[in-house]
């Protein structure tokens, strides 16, 4: 493509003005340092090796859990690499119990299978409310009732499974003998493996690993938003006793002064409270919490679930207003001028108090992370101690054009019925061109919400179906000819998408200003003499991102550049990073591209560059539509098994692109190029086969594969 040097709004091939898109900028972007593939399997080896050693080195009393990072290009070998090295070392007489976190069940299965093979002894754990391997129902015959306690902190193995008391009597669960849940632990295994789900869960049992890897990223899961109604937040404490009728009364009055400041704008730093002073209302909270009940392990379940209902809400209450007494404490203590983990924001017109908070990682034994998009400084933050951290890319085997004129954001998507037909078009293109070659498959990734929306374009209905059956729907069809999945966990350490020949993602994960700066208030948020760089409203009450030059990374090392929305702050730019560009690249490379064997295809329909996915082709969003008859032929070779090249037929395959047979005719006489063309195809398909209805096979048993995508352009 041709770029000008200046900035000025491009015209599309039709001379009609597009969007401003990439332009020539002074300086190329950094070139990857690509590892070349021959020395990838023992450089990988080698930063294995090492990280064990420093983590078996690394002491236990410091602040942080030892950690090492081996960040390898998705498709590397990283996941089966370890797990040679954990045989390795256990065929030398290495005694250590280790747990390896993988982002789902199916893949904990699937690295315990393989373990197992290499001779480790090795076990999938599956979580309490998973369904048994023969489909009996859950693990845990009380698996809801045992979770809700479980998130309100009350010891599950004592109070719901099995208790001893000081005169040795043992009282147990009524299914304890035969519950499929605790007999996984019967035999212990040195190896196990589970979801990253139970990373953040007290351990299952009495064992304790020695080590933990995770496979994959797991950080989103400990920063989470308490919410606070005002008006709760105002209203007196219902277990307090008559005794402590004082100090409630001060507590209500700082709380109406806390929010008083928060909707005023000067802030709760601003008042005359202390930090000894929000410490006590703090504690003040915790004595509010509602008494654990009796719970028994022989009791049924209805009676458990009774006591539970009499806690749950007082206690998770509690739990929060503590916390936000604490946060402000904590501020106040640091003479910060601003509390920026406590924030006002306004739900159906209600106020509500936002408490931003890291969870602590739950577990101290030294852990590996790996995972091709760790940053140092997230992990850091969350109570990570960083004491090696290895980086090893793979140059991915791809032919990888970028849209360089349209952002398309998720709304957009969403809203505009036109835009997705459009990309309808363009997958079935990329359908045609796959199943005239190696027919090996297409991948097509996207936000949840616009995936779903394609589908309901197809006339599929989720009504009635839960979030879980929806999910399987989408993943298990095809349509329009193409697999479908959409950005985040389900797009982490796939393997079913590696033989795909080509790998489309439509727009790109966006994550919500005030939702992305609130994970960065948890993080690093009231940080002494580094406060975070936040975005403000401007004069239309709008929080608009500012916008950055980014240089593309292109193959043959020209300068193009593009203005990219980015945060201010680079903290959360890194958040940004996590759920933008890594979101988009780990869908793609579920094609495995560094170790195909022939060039696989990239199209990614955002222009917002992805590092490390140096790019071929710059195209505008006008030049990747498929124009209109082109698609109409495309879509009734995909959609139907023998196929006729008729006016008649053009209409009933492609409804979408032309409604009516007659539409077709008013098509083709007002633009004769077109009508040429279906001449073309006309004659070259019906005369070389000599058939009026035709089928993909029939193309490329005769041949005509190559004639058919020089006319069709595909």
């Amino acid at each position: 493509m041709d770029l000008k040097t200046d900035t000025v709004i491009k015209r599309d091939r039709n001379g009609r003005f597009g969007g401003a898109g990439a332009y020539a900028v002074c300086v190329s972007a950094k070139e990857t340092r690509f590892t070349p593939l021959a020395e990838a399997e023992n450089q990988l080896s080698q930063a294995l090796q090492a990280a064990d050693f420093v983590l078996k080195q690394a002491p236990r009393d410091g602040d942080g859990v030892p950690t090492a990072i081996v960040r390898a290009s998705p498709g590397s070998g990283k996941s089966t690499g370890q797990r040679k090295l954990m045989a390795a070392c256990a065929v030398a007489g290495d005694p250590r119990l280790v747990a390896f976190h993988v982002p789902t069940l199916s893949l904990a299965e699937e690295a315990a299978q393989e373990a197992a093979e290499l001779g480790l002894a090795a076990q999938a754990i599956r979580g309490r409310s998973a369904m048994q391997p023969d489909g009996d129902g859950p693990m845990c015959a009380k698996a809801e009732t045992v979770e809700r306690a479980s998130r309100l902190g009350i010891s599950v193995r004592e109070n719901f499974c099995e208790r001893e008391d000081d005169e040795g009597n043992v009282t147990r669960c009524p299914h304890f003998e035969w519950c499929a849940y605790l007999g996984q632990f019967k035999d212990q295994t040195s190896h196990r493996f589970l979801a990253t789900t139970y990373f953040k869960l007290p351990n299952p049992d009495q064992a304790k690993p020695d080590q933990r890897v995770v496979d994959e990223t797991f950080w989103q899961g400990f920063v989470k938003p308490l919410d606070i109604e005002a008006e709760t937040f105002r209203t007196p404490r219902a277990n307090l006793p008559r005794a402590k009728n004082g100090p409630q009364a001060d507590l209500l009055k700082a709380a109406k002064d806390v929010i008083g400041s928060l909707e005023n704008g000067s802030g709760p730093m601003s008042l005359e409270y202390s930090s000894a002073d929000y410490r006590a209302f703090a504690q003040l909270e915790r004595e509010a919490t509602s008494k654990i009940p009796d719970f028994a392990p022989d009791q049924d379940s209805r009676t458990q679930s009774a006591l539970l209902d009499q806690v749950e809400r007082n206690h998770q209450m509690s739990i929060r207003l503590a916390a936000l007494w604490d946060m402000l404490a904590d501020a106040k203590a640091n003479a910060l001028e601003k509390c920026e983990r406590v924030r006002l924001y306004h739900k159906n017109q209600k106020p509500v108090l936002r408490v931003l908070r890291k969870k602590p990682l739950p577990h101290s034994e030294p852990l590996l992370v790996l995972d091709a998009d760790a940053d140092p400084e997230i992990l850091s933050a969350l109570g990570c101690d960083i004491i090696q951290d290895t980086e090893l890319f793979l140059r991915p085997n791809a032919i990888i054009q970028q849209v360089h004129d349209r952002r398309m954001a998720t709304g957009t998507l969403r809203k505009s019925p036109i835009l997705r037909e459009e990309w309808r078009r363009i997958v079935t293109r990329e359908v045609l061109r796959d199943r005239l070659g190696p027919n090996s498959g297409v991948l097509v990734g996207a936000s949840k919400r616009v995936v779903q929306a394609f589908f309901e374009d197809a006339g599929y209905s989720f009504e009635g179906m839960t979030p879980a059956q929806a999910n399987e729907v989408m993943l298990n069809t095809d349509l329009h000819g193409a697999s479908w999945t959409w950005f985040g966990g389900r797009s982490l350490g796939i393997n079913r998408y590696e033989q795909y020949s080509c790998a489309v993602v439509i727009g790109r994960e966006e994550i919500p200003i005030h939702e992305l700066e609130d994970k960065g208030r948890a993080l690093w948020g009231d940080t002494a003499e580094d406060p975070l760089q936040l975005v403000e409203e401007d004069l239309a009450g709008q929080r608009i991102l500012p916008e950055e030059e980014i240089p593309f990374e292109m193959t043959d090392g020209s300068a193009k550049g593009v203005k990219v929305p980015c945060h201010p702050d680079r903290r959360i730019r890194r958040l940004q990073a996590q759920a933008r560009e890594a979101a988009s690249r780990q869908i793609i490379e579920r094609l495995r591209l560094a170790r195909a064997v022939e060039p696989k295809r990239v199209i990614i329909g955002c222009n917002i560059p992805l590092p490390g996915l140096p790019v071929d082709a710059l195209v505008s969003w006008q030049d990747l539509c498929v124009p209109r008859l082109e698609s109409a032929v495309i879509t009734g070779l995909i959609d139907n098994e023998n196929f006729g090249l008729t006016y008649a037929e053009l209409s009933r395959a492609a409804p979408k692109v032309f409604e009516t047979e007659e539409a077709v005719k008013h098509f083709l006489r007002r633009n004769p190029v077109k009508k040429a063309l279906f001449q073309q195809l006309k004659a070259g398909m019906t005369q070389s086969m000599k058939k009026r209805a035709f089928s993909l096979e029939h193309i490329k048993n005769n041949a005509l594969s190559a004639h058919l995508k020089s006319l069709l352009s595909v």
